[in-house]
């Protein structure tokens, strides 16, 4: 489960920004992940549960979790679409190929919300 280590990472993140922001205690996180990244939001919020014992979370603190959809487009027509297969990206107006992902890759701590210090 790559979750429990990406969680790893971003409670280090926010731990640094915390402090680098006079906050005693984070009380909200707010995260988006995009499909493609594979990260399961369930098993992002199970690490989150684990975590939030670390002493610069309150004991109430919540996670949130927007989760964004592939979104691609073509380069040969323009046409943008939703591609739900992350692995075979076809145009569904002309067949192409030459695709550009938009969204669904994203990973990253979107806001968090705490008490000063």
């Amino acid at each position: 489960m790559h979750e429990m280590s990406l969680m790893a990472e971003m409670i280090e993140l926010l731990g640094c920004s915390a402090r680098e922001n006079n906050i005693d205690k984070i009380i909200k996180v707010h995260l988006v992940v995009g499909k493609m990244t594979m990260a399961l939001p369930d098993a992002l919020t199970m690490a989150f549960d684990v975590f939030k014992t670390e002493d610069i979370f309150a004991p109430s603190a919540e996670l949130t979790i927007e989760q964004r959809e592939t979104i691609a487009k073509c380069r040969t027509c323009g046409s943008t679409f939703s591609a739900p297969d992350n692995y075979l990206f076809i145009c569904p107006t002309c067949q192409g190929l030459r695709i550009e992902i938009i969204s669904g890759r994203e990973l990253y701590i979107a806001s968090f919300e705490g008490e000063e210090a």
